[in-house]
């Protein structure tokens, strides 16, 4: 590849990708002819220096080198040579740049390319990045681009729970409660559960919602179960509020009997403002 037949986008685009500044307009009575030279010497001087700056990305590109094979990658996207573009960005890739290895993994994952999504996420995984290990244990779970196999899933997923991965946390939670790829346990599953509720996922705050309305891993607790159906209800997925709906009416009377339903939606509103939706 030679810098020579590279088309750059124009003088200001480039810049702006750079991080310079703009020229600023003639300011009123300043002689327009006077300015122009001015101008014209600036663009010059921040063309000169442009060129150097890439001829310096090509050197180091050629070199191996992965960041400067990212940024020039990255300038002839936005140049509009994507072709060249996107063959740096996948030498770099290649080389050993992570993010760039996760973004290759999400881009084929969206082309349901599974298999080479699967290639880039476990390249991705096995260095630590929390979101190709979760993407790679949903794809251990549901069979694509590989074998399906529960128990790398649950490894997976463990991994990315522990960095926080809301949607690892709920599927640790739900492999815990099936017994799926690991032994069941019920405290295992109110806790990942937790986890991934207090982030605002609507699943989990369902599954949180059951454990504690069932006692499964938790003591029972018609309330926080009744407060955390609330949450559901709330939310963006519709099939999961009718049926949060349902358990907060079939809960209801009982913490009626108890003298609990208003403090129980007092407290539910507080969780939803600080446990609303959020992933």
């Amino acid at each position: 590849m030679k810098l020579r037949s590279y088309r750059f986008i124009g003088l200001l685009s480039v810049l702006a990708l750079m991080g310079c500044e703009t020229l600023k307009p003639t300011a009123p009575g300043q002689d327009e002819f006077a300015f122009s030279a001015q101008g014209n010497a600036v663009q010059q001087g921040m063309l000169s220096g442009l060129q150097g700056y890439l001829v310096q990305l090509q050197a180091q590109s050629n070199d191996g080198d992965l960041i400067s094979q990212r940024r020039l990658g990255e300038l002839l996207n936005a140049s509009g040579q994507e072709h060249q573009g996107k063959a740096l960005l996948l030498k770099a890739a290649n080389g050993g740049d992570l993010d760039l290895q996760v973004r290759q993994g999400d881009e084929d994952f969206s082309r349901a390319d599974y298999a080479k999504a699967f290639s880039w996420y476990s390249k991705a995984a096995e260095r630590g990045n929390g979101h190709a290990q979760s993407q790679l244990a949903y794809l251990y779970l549901n069979g694509l681009g590989t074998v399906k196999s529960l128990s790398q899933a649950v490894y997976w997923d463990r991994l990315a729970a522990e960095k926080g991965i809301a949607r690892s946390q709920n599927n640790l939670g739900a492999a815990y409660t099936r017994g799926e790829g690991i032994e069941k346990s019920p405290a295992q599953a109110f806790y990942w559960y937790s986890k991934a509720a207090e982030q605002g996922t609507t699943e989990a705050q369902f599954n949180l919602a059951g454990s504690y309305y069932l006692g499964h891993g938790v003591a029972k607790n018609d309330e926080l179960s009744y407060v955390w159906y609330s949450c559901v209800a709330h939310g963006d997925d519709e099939k999961l509020a009718a049926r949060a709906k349902e358990m907060m009416k079939k809960i209801a009377p009982e913490l009626k009997q108890m003298g609990k339903y208003a403090s129980s939606q007092r407290l539910a509103e507080e969780y939803m403002g600080k446990y609303g939706e959020r992933s």
